[in-house]
C-alpha cells in the first residue's frame, strides 16, 4: 500500500490520524479476501441456485437437485464438488445416498440474510 499523505486527494482537509487507523483496523481482517472468493464463488448461478435450495430444503441429494433444477445429476454434481472443495456445504452418506447441506460459516450466515431465511 502506498504511504499515507494529505496530498492523496483534493481535499481540503484530512484526518490522517483516522485513515491510519482505518487502515490499520482493514489490515487487521485477514477475513476479507477469503470471503471475497467465496462470494465470488457464490455468484455463479447455478451454485446460487443449489446454495438457495439447499438453504430451504436443509438437506438434499444431488438427483433431487438435478430433479429441482431441470439439469442432469452429473453438471449438478461438478457444482456440489466444487461447493464442497470451499467447503461451503457438506455431505452425509446414507446407505448408496449422499445428502448435502450447508456448513456452517460466515457464507451460511450470508445466504441467510439474503434469501431472508429463519433458522
Amino acid at each position: 500500500m502506498k504511504p499515507l499523505t494529505q496530498e492523496s486527494c483534493i481535499r481540503q482537509e484530512v484526518d490522517v490520524k483516522k485513515l491510519q487507523r482505518l487502515r490499520e483496523q482493514l489490515l487487521q481482517h485477514n477475513e476479507l479476501e477469503p470471503l471475497a472468493d467465496l462470494l465470488a464463488m457464490a455468484g455463479n448461478a447455478t451454485r446460487l441456485k443449489i446454495l438457495y435450495l439447499l438453504s430451504i430444503s436443509k438437506e438434499l441429494c444431488v438427483c433431487d437437485l438435478a430433479d429441482v433444477m431441470g439439469m442432469t445429476v452429473s453438471a449438478v454434481s461438478h457444482q456440489l464438488r466444487k461447493l464442497r472443495d470451499r467447503k461451503v456445504i457438506e455431505q452425509r452418506r446414507e446407505g448408496p445416498t449422499i445428502y448435502y447441506r450447508l456448513a456452517p460459516g460466515p457464507l451460511t450466515e450470508i445466504l441467510q440474510f439474503l434469501f431472508q431465511i429463519d433458522d
